[in-house]
């Protein structure tokens, strides 16, 4: 389960992801030499907060995404991905915490559309890393009463300095640099998931 965990604030908007909803992705793309793969997982959890009206002070938030559901088109290729790589069944969950806007860098917005680079935390296969991020909310009405907003984050990753070792083989090639893309829409008015950040060790 991949968690992305931002820091709340009590006087922003929570929003809940909403489980009977299909459109949640996260998406790993890798291209290598003469090859790309793309994996995605379906499997997502969790909250998201917001004040539209201090959208610099209030950015928070808490997603999961179960690593063992991750698929690239091939299922040969998806197990030894588990299996020899992630080593998901040890390390099932990969978390991503948030702490901060970059500085210097401000929030920006445009039509309902706020955009920013975010300082965080990424934990994946028994460790973290800061890391940086690109950010996109977008605000809409769920109904009459209540509000949805859809999140994208950016970031990219590399295998190595997450001591996760690189498969070389002809039908899993992967470039050192892996982008994670995440879209996810939060609900105001969801109950949102309970999750905690495992105790592993930081690598600088």
């Amino acid at each position: 389960m991949v968690v992305f965990l931002l820091g709340t604030t009590v006087a922003a908007e929570r929003y809940s992801l909403d489980p009977t909803y299909t459109g949640d992705t996260v998406y790993f793309n890798s291209t290598a030499r003469l090859e790309f793969v793309s994996g995605k997982t379906q499997d997502v959890s969790g909250m998201f907060s917001f004040d539209p009206e201090n959208p610099e002070g209030s950015i928070g938030g808490l997603l999961a995404v179960d690593l063992r559901t991750l698929k690239t088109g091939i299922a040969t290729r998806d197990g030894h991905m588990r299996d020899n790589h992630l080593h998901t069944e040890k390390y099932p969950f990969a978390y991503f915490e948030v702490d901060s806007l970059v500085p210097v860098i401000s929030l920006s917005v445009a039509d309902s559309i706020y955009t920013a680079r975010v300082m965080g935390k990424f934990y994946i296969h028994g460790v973290y890393r800061e890391i940086e991020a690109g950010l996109s909310i977008v605000r809409s009405l769920a109904s009459s009463k209540s509000e949805s907003i859809k999140v994208t984050a950016k970031f990219a990753i590399k295998l190595d300095e997450f001591k996760i070792p690189r498969p070389k083989a002809l039908f899993l090639k992967l470039a050192e640099t892996i982008e994670v893309v995440v879209v996810f829409r939060g609900f105001s008015g969801i109950p949102a998931e309970q999750i905690e950040l495992p105790d592993w060790k930081k690598l600088d």
